[in-house]
């Protein structure tokens, strides 16, 4: 199992860098995405420990109502344009390590 996790990582890099993509973009875009979606499911995780429970403590209380700030403040219109355009940079149809995106920007050349 490890093995194929090591596979698919070299995989991953090592196709980035025949297309002149530096991986370190992708693997920030794909970081940004994941710390923009923990706010989202952190929230509905506890308030669904809260539904299941039938109460809500001071301390949970205050962790949900600040995680719907949170979301708040990142989904606003200009955010979310920034993240459809990084999240085209997350599809990769063909599984190849580099985004459909790129790809179709190299065959262009």
């Amino acid at each position: 199992m490890t093995n194929k996790i090591i596979t698919a990582i070299k995989k991953a890099v090592f196709s980035t860098r025949k297309k002149r993509v530096k991986p370190l973009g992708l693997w920030a875009t794909r970081a940004l995405v994941f710390l923009l979606l923990v706010p989202i499911v952190l929230v509905v995780i506890l308030f669904i420990c809260v539904c299941t429970r039938g109460y809500v403590s001071y301390d949970v209380g205050r962790v949900i109502d600040t995680g719907i700030k949170i979301i708040d403040h990142i989904f606003i219109p200009s955010v979310l344009a920034a993240l459809t355009g990084f999240l085209s940079l997350w599809l990769d149809k063909n599984d190849n390590g580099i985004p459909d995106s790129i790809e179709k920007d190299e065959d262009k050349k």
